[in-house]
């Protein structure tokens, strides 16, 4: 059996047992589970497509949107039944049906990615989508930022791929004028889809605007790493009680009277102190194979090298990556503990020495490469960047850098 079909069979079991799955939590709520079967026979019949979406932590992305819309079955205003259906590929499939069944007036493309989220914010994403369906503004609606109307214009105007968090931080950041090398580099941190402490980043966004012509792009990741660590993570320490989380270093931490002098000291004070070690933690892998290549020297002289993309699932390992390409890899200890983040290392071996060149963030809920730093943060580029899209390409993670 090929590799095509291996992977055709695959996503086929995977839809089965994710129907399954939905049949059985909506089987205590026999209206849900009516409106299920419903949209299930007519979305089988008439545009199956639905069924290519991807499983992202176990989650159908396809099945989900139709559990969903069962469950918002109160909601609908007009009969699938004479749907005529479509050809086109999942994504639209899920905003044709949304905009079928709920939609008295055409809303944009992106926000349909709500009716198959399955992050902390899902339900509050697919109660606007209904509120805006019903006309008036959507910045009215109960929002994770204060969005003004020039952002809202912004947010609404949203590319169809773009996730909602994604969205909503890309148009904030225009909207105050940001630069696009300084969206760019902030939408390939946490804070793309990290709404939270919004009025607190809001002031980061300013000073960064601000002095933008004083900043490299480059190191508004590591600055962003920095602020969050000390401002909002929750610090994990060794006792003779067992591990204990204290509260962050500086809770208080403001941005007056900065200046891009002094942040960047201290950050890399910061950044100094992530190599110092601490209590060593592990975490369960993503069920995402590892590249192994060998490459010859075109002469077929000297030493070969034998790249490797691996994933790192230990506190120690992430301390070792960071060291080795003088970044803050380190601070990702919590999130990848916590399957926020997954951290992937590509590197050679010539010989018997290794060489470390990339660290790359993927995002488990968006199956997405999300960041890939070289040494100093500096950005992929060359052979490295081409075997990470070549690896993100077979793995089916979307690149997002």
């Amino acid at each position: 059996m090929s590799w095509s079909e291996r992977l055709v069979r695959d996503q086929r079991r995977q839809t089965d047992c994710a129907i399954h799955r939905a049949y059985i939590r909506l089987a205590q709520h026999q209206p849900e589970l009516e409106k299920f079967h419903q949209l299930l026979q007519v979305v089988r019949q008439r545009t199956p497509r639905l069924f290519d979406a991807p499983v992202c932590n176990g989650h159908h992305l396809g099945v989900e949107a139709l559990v969903h819309l069962s469950r918002y079955r109160n909601w609908h205003i007009r009969p699938i039944s004479d749907w005529e259906g479509t050809n086109a590929s999942w994504r639209p499939v899920v905003s044709m049906l949304a905009d079928r069944l709920i939609c008295r007036y055409k809303l944009p493309v992106f926000l349909s990615s709500s009716w198959y989220a399955i992050d902390s914010m899902a339900e509050r994403k697919r109660n606007w989508f209904v509120a805006y369906s019903r006309g008036g503004s959507f910045r009215s609606l109960n929002l994770p930022m204060v969005m003004t109307r020039k952002m809202e214009h912004i947010f609404l105007a949203s590319q169809d791929h773009l996730h909602i968090e994604h969205g909503f931080r890309r148009a904030e950041l225009i909207a105050l004028g940001a630069p696009a090398e300084v969206v760019n580099a902030i939408l390939s941190t946490r804070l793309a889809t990290d709404l939270s402490h919004g009025e607190f980043w809001r002031t980061v966004w300013v000073f960064l605007v601000q002095n933008c012509r004083d900043i490299d792009p480059a190191q508004i990741g590591p600055m962003i790493d920095f602020i969050h660590a000390v401002r909002h993570e929750r610090i994990r320490v060794e006792t003779a009680d067992g591990i204990r989380k204290l509260d962050p270093l500086q809770p208080l931490f403001s941005m007056k009277g900065r200046t891009v002098q002094s942040m960047l000291r201290l950050m890399n004070e910061w950044h100094r102190s992530l190599g110092k070690g601490g209590p060593a933690f592990f975490w369960k892998g993503l069920p995402v194979s590892p590249l192994v290549l060998d490459e010859t020297n075109e002469d077929g002289l000297g030493v070969p090298r034998r790249w490797q993309m691996v994933e790192l699932t230990s506190s120690s390992q992430l301390r070792s990556e960071g060291a080795a390409l003088h970044h803050c890899v380190a601070s990702y200890a919590d999130r990848c503990r916590r399957g926020a983040s997954s951290i992937w290392s590509l590197r050679f071996w010539r010989g018997e020495k290794l060489h470390h060149v990339l660290t790359v963030e993927v995002d488990p809920n968006r199956r997405a490469i999300i960041q890939a730093r070289g040494r100093a943060n500096r950005p992929a580029s060359g052979k490295p960047l081409q075997l990470l899209q070549d690896w993100a390409l077979k793995e089916r993670l979307r690149m997002a850098i």
